[in-house]
């Protein structure tokens, strides 16, 4: 494989990369924000950008190119996954725009929510108990489930 052909492939590959964690961070209720940037800069800047005086010139043409693909392809996977997100494209179309508030922030229009298994796991702990009957442990889970 001659050297274009890889920088092609591995500038390719970490678009991709990028993309998918770009669109994932934006579609997420999480803050990974912050997480995805420090694991970013400890990549590049801490081991890449240290070593790069060592590499020759054709092996620093490919480690420029995966930092651009990755750079760009995480930028257009977090504005493609917010536009997802905030028109809800990935809801039927009946279903879109019925939360309760129309605030950018509002967790109810991300399609990637905390999860909320531990509130499950109390509501069955009440049920094996003996404090909820099973219809009201059903409606209990039933409304957790519902308001997300």
């Amino acid at each position: 494989m001659n050297d274009r052909t890889c920088i092609l492939t591995s500038g390719t590959g970490f678009l991709a990369l990028g993309l998918v964690v770009g669109t994932l961070v934006a579609m997420s209720a999480q803050s990974l924000g912050q997480v995805l940037l420090a694991a970013l800069f400890a990549l590049f800047g801490g081991s890449l950008l240290v070593l790069f005086d060592k590499f020759t010139i054709p092996t620093q043409l490919k480690v420029t190119t995966a930092i651009l693909g990755i750079s760009i392809g995480t930028l257009g996977g977090v504005y493609s996954g917010l536009y997802v997100s905030e028109h809800q494209l990935l809801t039927p179309p009946n279903l879109r725009f019925q939360v309760k508030s129309a605030t950018p922030s509002d967790e109810s229009r991300k399609y990637l929510r905390e999860n909320t298994l531990s509130d499950i796991r109390a509501i069955d702990t009440k049920y094996r108990a003996g404090l909820l009957t099973p219809e009201h442990a059903y409606e209990q889970i039933y409304a957790l489930l519902g308001d997300r």
